[in-house]
């Protein structure tokens, strides 16, 4: 296949994922997207599960670009944490897991000739998205076909040993040689979504009513860009600013300007800095950074942002399950203010460092963007300038990766890549992860609505649900009547002011009660 051949997959690739909204109608059920909206003129709906299916499939997106090692060995060592937090409490069982990784190298389409966006092994478009198996059987897989690992039934499928350390193993194999022009969202959707660039396959890791659980770790913010979209490559224009600034004063606002405007500007011609709660990632997409097709010349300032739209990708991932709001977890562990302390001093800046390039004797300094957070153990050692060391612990802001993970609402998650420890991020996300698995909690607003009705959601092979057109009935309401269910208020593993849905039927795992409300 010639590289021709290729980026016109890619780019139809991009253009014809298949999505469908917020989530595929169930036969016989009209899925409202705003289902959940707290809003008590309407009807809200609430979804329980009753018979839970202890299915949990995990895909992370490791950054493997330069500087990322320590980043990635830091969640690597806490990692038994969130295995430890998906245990039954009761009897200590996993639930079957599937766990998968890729990395963020998407390459840039040929648009340099070398380096670590260069083509590598005749590959101008990275690793595409496909699952990573590096170095697979000295980590202690035992299937060499297998593209992620397994545990089922209480036991591994396709590996030997204990999950956390076999895992571990194979992150550290992404290594840090990949392209610093990170695709992290978008690898997410080729990995998982796009067709025609044969991923196919691996696609059919996803069970269809299994849990879907996305984590990422990144210093840098997401520069998911078409790969014709002439953004990339060594632009001489550019040269007085490094490649991945780009990225963030094409895709960032600031106190409610584009930063394409000057300053910083595009290409930027002056140092910039104001409070980073007055940042957020743009929202204008380009018509080809959602569609696909050629329609803006990106490769000039413009009026509307180059990089793929974050609410689209989000939307294609919500489109593989049928009720994304209880079926799909986002992690994200990334450029962020450790603390709400830190984030009410945190600064967006961009200002000139010492260019990594040392042979490029025309430009001894480039414009960049700086961290917006440092590893406490890591901190800056000469305040308003430029620490390298501490740059490389540090992490630039990730405003674009908060915006995906905001589009998950209570089950997004944002953590900080520069705690010094990430022992508290992955008991967190394990702690989340273990609760949706079995999702037997109704929340607290619950007690709020009148006239509630509720209907058991009958999952079949394909991953959607069947709606039983009877009504069940709380057991206290018809205690004789052979379905019902019992409301139990403040039982574990439900918070505070939730109620634990308990249901004594004979039903397929996975069955949901539908609550709608008044």
């Amino acid at each position: 296949m010639t590289s021709e051949e290729l980026s016109s997959i890619v780019a139809i690739a991009v253009s014809t994922v298949v999505f469908a909204g917020c989530g595929r109608a169930a036969p016989g059920h009209s899925f409202d997207a705003s289902a959940n909206a707290v809003d008590a003129s309407a009807n809200v709906s609430f979804r329980v599960s009753v018979m839970p299916l202890r299915q949990l499939d995990m895909v992370f997106m490791i950054d493997n670009s330069a500087g990322m090692s320590p980043k990635v060995l830091k969640m690597s060592a806490q990692f038994p944490k969130l295995i430890a937090a998906l245990k039954d409490p009761s009897d200590g069982t996993l639930p079957d897991l599937r766990i998968a990784i890729i990395d963020s190298d998407l390459g840039t389409g040929g648009a340099y000739s070398s380096g670590s966006c260069g083509p590598k092994n005749g590959k101008i478009y990275g690793d595409l998205g496909r699952f990573q198996m590096i170095d697979a059987t000295p980590c202690g897989v035992t299937d060499a076909n297998a593209t992620y690992l397994e545990y089922q039934d209480g036991q591994p499928v396709n590996y030997t040993g204990d999950i956390s350390t076999v895992f571990a193993c194979l992150a550290s194999g992404i290594g840090n040689l990949g392209c610093g022009d990170e695709h992290q969202l978008q690898a997410f959707e080729f990995a998982l979504v796009a067709k025609g660039l044969g991923n196919e396959g691996q696609q059919n890791m996803l069970r269809p009513n299994a849990l879907l659980a996305l984590v990422f770790i990144t210093d840098e913010d997401d520069c998911s860009a078409a790969t014709n979209d002439g953004m990339f490559g060594d632009l001489p224009e550019l040269h007085s600013e490094s490649a991945s600034l780009r990225c963030a004063t094409r895709a960032h606002r600031c106190n409610g300007r584009n930063l394409t405007d000057s300053p910083p500007g595009y290409p930027t011609t002056a140092s910039f800095s104001t409070p980073f709660s007055t940042c957020s990632a743009r929202t204008d997409a380009c018509s080809n950074a959602i569609d696909g097709a050629p329609s803006t010349d990106t490769s000039q300032p413009t009026d509307c942002s180059p990089l793929r739209s974050v609410k689209r990708m989000a939307e294609e991932i919500k489109s593989l399950k049928a009720y994304p709001d209880d079926q799909v977890v986002v992690g994200g562990i990334f450029g962020w203010p450790i603390s709400d302390q830190d984030m009410a001093t945190a600064t967006y800046e961009i200002a000139p460092i010492p260019n990594p390039n040392v042979a490029d004797t025309a430009y001894p300094t480039v414009f960049d963007l700086w961290p917006v957070c440092y590893d406490p153990s890591h901190m800056p050692a000469n305040g308003a300038d430029f620490d390298a060391s501490a740059a490389g612990w540090g992490a630039a802001p990730g405003l674009r990766l908060s915006a995906f993970v905001d589009e998950f609402g209570e089950n997004g998650l944002k953590f900080s890549v520069c705690q010094s420890d990430f022992s508290t991020s992955m008991s967190q996300l394990g702690a989340k992860l273990a609760k949706q698995v079995q999702n037997r909690c109704l929340p607290a607003s619950y007690s709020q609505y009148a006239g509630c009705t509720a209907h058991y959601l009958i999952p079949n092979s394909t991953g959607d649900y069947t709606r039983q057109p009877d009504a069940i009935l709380s057991c206290s309401a018809s205690p004789a009547t052979p379905a019902c269910y019992t409301l139990i208020p403040d039982a574990p593993p439900c918070a505070t002011g939730e109620f634990l849905v308990e249901d004594d039927n004979t039903l397929p795992a996975g069955t949901m009660l539908e609550f709608n409300c008044q």
